[in-house]
């Protein structure tokens, strides 16, 4: 059996580039949360030597004519994208296991030459009925098919396809891989295989299988027999189940106000109580967590976390908003201007083999409509978009929407989002308008 990648290509870019092809060939970027770091670049951009991670206001210096073109994150726009890119991929192959939002492997049920022209055809087709350019791996195992797929993407000459599916293919793949390119190797690794004087794939893979457990250990031997095309990587088809959740951020503007602060935390919490439900656990602590800023000598600094324990593990946003907005009560301290809060879950338990309260039979009927809602909240806002349906308490009180938010979100997030595209594919009012 084959494995196949696709990953798209510089995905938040090509995604802003779709509706403004007038951008195609030139320096893109696209910014974090709060314009403040580039997290994506185009290759025009990366040929500049504008490096990934660098704080948004040192870019003058390395572009001072101005030709990079910044868009702030778009997520909702990137997300609605991702959803089409990875519905055709499914409707292409037969099974799929999604990696990020951006990559995600597949396999195809069909003998050797069929799969291969299937997994080849890809790129154009998603390139022409989304307009997102991707690039596409296939190999005997997922470490190999990342492989492919870096090849893919690296050289024009593959027309975004490679294909590592021969005993030639792969010594030559070994012999021109670095060992910080592996998919499984980090940096500590790289670091003390180095130091064995070990540099390429190659080198890596003519260790014995004992030299591997001594240097890396279990992983080591799973990445190892993985580059060898020995498929050792257990597929993942479901969500990682993770032991704790949060949702954080640093605000544009401080806010003093604990009026102004309870729907941004309300919001948080919400979004917590969300990822929780995607992975079918129930949480049993609400942690909210506050700060000033410390960069600011001349205020008064403050920071502090509150946990409140709920009497039962619930993932519905009824109870997490409403534990999360006590705790803030709690630590809130007048005269403090904050820069940062956050909503924090764990003791996390699988839903449905969660500790029951002394006092659960007498409300079993009230716990089973709050879970109802929940699944029927999650399913219209997976349809008609993020926050469609959601409680009172995440709108700031005047419930007016934000005038220099393109796309006009009535959530009060406190985001500098100077450079925002319009959401096209999911708000009415940002549809593109076409001239008769």
């Amino acid at each position: 059996m084959l494995y196949g990648l696709m990953d798209c290509n510089n995905f938040f870019v090509s995604c802003e580039r779709v509706f403004r092809p007038d951008l195609e060939q030139k320096p893109v970027v696209v910014l974090s949360n709060n314009d403040g770091c580039i997290v994506s670049r185009s290759n025009e951009a990366k040929e500049m030597a504008i490096p990934m991670g660098m704080p948004f206001f040192q870019l003058k210096d390395i572009d001072p004519l101005g030709q990079v073109t910044a868009f702030s994150s778009n997520y909702v726009l990137y997300a609605d994208l991702s959803k089409r890119v990875m519905s055709i991929l499914s409707d292409t192959v037969s099974e799929t296991m999604p990696y990020s939002i951006d990559e995600c492997f597949f396999t195809i049920d069909a003998d050797h030459d069929k799969a291969t022209a299937i997994a080849a055809s890809i790129p154009a087709k998603v390139r022409k009925w989304t307009g997102i350019p991707v690039s596409v791996g296939l190999a005997p195992t997922k470490t190999l098919a990342k492989m492919a797929c870096r090849f893919a993407k690296k050289y024009k000459g593959y027309n975004s396809f490679c294909a590592i599916d021969s005993a030639d293919k792969l010594i030559k793949a070994m012999q021109l891989v670095k060992l910080n390119d592996i998919w499984g190797i980090g940096r500590r690794t790289i670091k003390t295989l180095n130091k064995a004087g070990l540099f390429t794939a190659a080198d890596f893979c003519n260790l014995s299988e004992e030299q591997v457990r001594k240097l890396l250990g279990l992983n080591g031997i799973r990445t190892w027999q993985e580059l060898r095309g020995e498929d050792s990587v257990k597929s993942e088809t479901g969500l990682e189940v993770k032991k704790s959740i949060c949702t954080s951020r640093s605000f544009a503007e401080m806010v003093a106000d604990i009026d102004d602060l309870r729907p941004m935390v309300a919001n948080f919490a919400s979004q917590c109580a969300s990822k929780l439900r995607a992975q079918g656990s129930a949480a049993n602590i609400v942690s909210v967590f506050v700060a000033s800023n410390f960069f600011r000598s001349d205020l008064q600094q403050y920071s502090n976390i509150c946990n409140v324990a709920l009497d039962e593990a619930s993932a519905s946003q009824i109870d997490i908003v409403k534990a999360a907005d006590k705790g803030l009560i709690s630590i809130f301290r007048k005269g403090v201007t904050y820069k940062k809060a956050g909503v924090i879950l764990s003791g996390i338990t699988p839903s449905n083999t969660r500790q029951l309260s002394l006092f659960t039979q007498s409300e079993e009927v009230q716990n089973q409509k709050k879970e109802k809602l929940s699944k029927l909240i999650d399913k219209i806002n997976e349809s008609k978009g993020m926050n469609t349906v959601h409680l009172a308490s995440q709108l700031p009180h005047s419930g007016k929407k934000k005038n220099n938010d393109t796309g006009a979100t009535v959530f009060l997030n406190n985001l500098r989002r100077d450079h925002i595209s319009p959401r096209y594919t999911t708000d009415w009012d940002d549809i593109i308008k076409v001239k008769s």
